[in-house]
């Protein structure tokens, strides 16, 4: 229901409108902010935080009986933990559309991405290199075995390595959108001189 009020102050008519803003409306968020909900982050984190469950669960069974890169780093559970943390930041940022949770989920993609990036070199090296085999005797099938089975987990962690490094690219190019205010044209007003 608006409201009008007129008054008349020196030969001038004033007339004041008031219209209150509806009951339901939702908060605005800056233009940046709704570039980042339309990039899906609640999907986006979703997907890191199963690839790192899936990391963590096959460096586990990878972890059992490989003499690997991957296995000595340990990195397939610290790797696995910056996913996780990234994309339940991810998710969070998503939910409540917050500048600071937006800014962590940026700095936390960005590592994920760098963490990443240095996995899927080391996981795709693991593939290709064949380890001697110190615990079997010489000839031994069970050795030879056991490196095809080390050498096929290393090739598929290093896939979902890539995959989780490309998932944290998209997150922070989405992240860095919604931040910088970059690519905005703003108004500036002009003054003679």
């Amino acid at each position: 229901m608006s409201s009008s009020v007129s008054s008349t102050t020196g030969g001038v008519v004033v007339v004041t409108h008031v219209h209150p803003t509806p009951q339901s409306a939702e908060p605005t968020h800056p233009v940046g902010i709704q570039k980042f909900s339309k990039g899906r982050p609640m999907a986006l984190g979703t997907v890191q935080i199963m690839i790192g469950l899936m990391i963590l669960l096959l460096g586990i069974v990878m972890a059992i009986n490989a003499d690997t890169l991957g296995v000595f780093s340990g990195f397939f559970v610290w790797g696995a933990l910056i996913y996780i943390t990234a994309g339940s930041l991810t998710v969070a940022a998503g939910k409540s559309l917050n500048r600071c949770r937006v800014i962590a989920a940026l700095v936390f993609s960005v590592i994920a991405a760098v963490a990443g990036c240095a996995a899927v070199i080391l996981y795709s090296l693991d593939a290709v290199i064949w380890m001697p085999c110190y615990h079997y005797s010489y000839g031994s099938r069970s050795c030879h075995s056991s490196q095809t089975l080390s050498k096929g987990v290393s090739g598929v962690l290093a896939v979902f390595h890539l995959l989780a490094l490309i998932v944290s690219i998209t997150v922070a190019a989405f992240c860095c959108n919604a931040t910088c205010n970059c690519g905005e044209q703003v108004s500036q007003p002009v003054t003679k001189e």
